[in-house]
């Protein structure tokens, strides 16, 4: 039976005993340290948090923690805050309603936690302390010489891992009042920056095991506080995943092997594949996967006969959607050195029975988009000398659709994403890039053909011309490329909705901007200009607040911002474009023009603020 992932994360800060200085970092360690504990796509681990609570309480649920758990589970424990020595050297962790003349009685022992951690029949516990030691014995006693409290020593045993921030003692009494300062809040800030960012992963696998999680931090605060010496003991078999690296990335060398023109570099790159593929866990072998397909459709006979050969060995693990979720904490590796870059032991799960993928659907798709976004091309800058108005001949340019503000709404994005689409070979990124991309010259000359056509209409004796319905058709067939793109790019997460202050930050923005939009374009009873503000302004709006508030895997990212940016760029070019060409101080222009150009970057600007931090995805499928 696979096991389980348990977290019991313990913060306390403020104390009823005035001699123990309150703390201000626990709780925001805490909280950050439970998040990238909880994030599924991370590290997925089910958490228990407690802030500011009193010895009985901590004690009761750090009992159930360790008598509930199962052999085959990771159990990890936290605790930030106050660490206190008895005139014995005996450890205790100091609760809100500690005393420190009562310790064996208002906080918890080291030996409670000891037995505790004895009783569990889990044998992967990793017990994490944040805190600094101080001699807490009453004024007038005198401690021991030491300076430490071996914390280490006292929680020896096999099946656990124990990691502290520091065993030195860095608080001291002045009779009853405890003067110094904390470090506690360095420790777990590296905790969770070496976590989230995936740069513990040393090796470069797709996973963080502990024993690479505690070299960085130890090396991070060294560096920042050299007279705080992080520890750790470890007595467990094999090695204990924490969580995956969901940023993982080729290494830059393969990367370029695979991207060279000469042939035999990108031969050996798919030997280096090969090992990648064994090495790494799941976020690894899909990455892998999509380049040996892409190289199986290589120019050079010998890479893609290379290619389409270990294709077939990966057989269907290679093709297989990339599941979400936490490394798997029944199979820890063995234990043992970290294998070098690129190089490893075979995984454990043999692959099912070899099949030889086609040419790949991402890569006919991209091949689709890539022509269709050619024939729109065509049929757009056909328009520009057609008629966009019938009855008086008109074309785009003379109803105030200029040749420089087409060229940064149709012409350059198309171009770009031609070139992205080609230089990266199909792969999903630049597949995502491409869509996002011609999403946005959709969405711009679908709003410029509405406004034009309500412009038109306006004036009973116009009539809409060639060029308009050219235009139209140009953006179906867009709509088409991309609807080709998403399907074949792997936006395998399920967007959901977040809470987070980046979220609710980004989609404020986007709101007011939205507000701007709607307001200001209705206050005028005119049509022609002002219809930027009443229909293209809520547009954006509309594809901006869900990028800014919804939660996206990176793919999915890459896809809503390269669209809304998209979007964006045309409106604000329109903008500057009024600005520059229209006298200033003429209101009929520069009043709207200039709202425009605010509301555009509040509304961009509020998309790109909800995903600057945003958390990884949560597959429900994982609750």
């Amino acid at each position: 039976m696979p096991g389980g992932r348990k977290a019991l994360v313990v913060a306390t800060y403020a104390y009823s005993d005035g001699g123990l200085k309150q703390l201000e970092a626990p709780e925001h360690d805490a909280e950050s340290f439970a998040s990238v504990l909880e994030d599924p796509a991370i590290a997925g681990f089910d958490v228990t948090m407690l802030v500011n609570q009193p010895h009985y309480v901590v004690g009761e649920a750090i009992a159930d923690f360790y008598a509930g758990s199962r052999s085959e589970d990771l159990t990890v424990l936290y605790f930030t805050g106050h660490g206190l020595k008895d005139d014995e050297g005996r450890l205790y962790l100091a609760m809100t309603n500690t005393r420190r003349e009562a310790l064996m009685f208002t906080a918890i022992s080291g030996a409670q936690l000891n037995d505790a951690m004895d009783s569990s029949r889990s044998r992967r516990k990793v017990l994490i302390l944040d805190c600094c030691y101080s001699g807490a014995f009453p004024a007038g006693r005198s401690a021991k010489a030491d300076e430490g409290v071996q914390t280490l020593e006292r929680f020896q045993g096999k099946g656990r891992a124990v990691l502290t921030a520091s065993d030195a003692t860095q608080y001291a009494f002045e009779g009853d009042d405890l003067r110094g300062s904390g470090t506690s809040s360095v420790f777990t800030r590296y905790l969770v920056e070496a976590i989230s960012s995936g740069a513990a992963d040393l090796d470069e696998d797709g996973d963080i095991a502990l024993d690479e999680l505690y070299s960085y931090v130890y090396e991070k605060v060294v560096a920042e506080m050299p007279q705080q010496r992080p520890k750790k003991q470890e007595d467990v078999d094999g090695r204990i995943l924490i969580a995956r690296n969901v940023h993982w990335t080729l290494p830059a060398h393969l990367q370029h092997a695979i991207e060279s023109p000469i042939a035999a570099q990108r031969l050996s790159a798919v030997e280096e594949l090969g090992h990648l593929h064994r090495a790494g866990n799941d976020i690894v072998r899909a990455a892998v996967a999509e380049q040996v397909v892409v190289l199986a459709s290589d120019d050079s006979r010998s890479v893609s006969t290379a290619a389409t050969a270990l294709l077939e060995r990966l057989g269907t693990a290679a093709a297989a959607p990339l599941p979400a979720g936490p490394p798997p904490a029944e199979a820890p590796r063995v234990a043992g050195p970290p294998p070098a870059r690129g190089r490893g032991s075979p995984a454990s799960a043999s692959p099912a029975a070899p099949v030889r993928p086609a040419p790949s659907r991402q890569w006919s798709a991209a091949r689709l988009l890539l022509g269709l976004v050619l024939v729109a091309g065509v049929l757009l800058t056909v328009s520009r000398s057609l008629a966009f108005e019938a009855s008086y001949g008109y074309h785009a340019a003379s109803l105030g659709w200029s040749t420089a503000n087409w060229v940064v709404q149709a012409l350059l994005p198309l171009v770009v994403a031609a070139a992205v689409l080609v230089a990266g070979r199909g792969s999903s990124a630049a597949l995502a890039a491409t869509s996002g991309v011609v999403v946005g010259v959709t969405l711009s000359l679908l709003a410029q053909l509405l406004m034009s056509g309500v412009d038109i209409l306006n004036a009973l004796t116009y009539r809409l011309g060639p060029a308009w319905w050219v235009i139209l058709v140009a953006a179906l067939v867009l709509a088409v490329g991309v609807a080709a793109g998403v399907r074949a790019v792997p936006l395998r997460g399920r967007v959901g909705s977040r809470r987070d202050r980046w979220a609710a930050a980004g989609g404020a923005l986007v709101v007011v901007s939205a507000v701007i939009w709607i307001l200001v374009g209705w206050a005028d009873r005119g049509v022609g200009w002002w219809l930027y503000l009443r229909i293209a302004g809520p547009l954006l709006a509309a594809a901006c607040l869900p990028v800014a508030v919804l939660r996206l895997d990176p793919v999915q990212r890459v896809f809503g911002l390269a669209a809304v940016t998209t979007t964006g760029a045309w409106l604000a070019a329109a903008a500057v474009e009024t600005l520059t060409v229209m006298p200033w101080g003429a209101s009929r222009w520069t009043a709207p023009a200039l709202v425009m150009l605010a509301a555009t970057l509040l509304s961009v600007g509020g998309a790109y603020l909800g995903q600057a931090r945003a958390p990884a995805p949560r597959p429900a499928a994982l609750r």
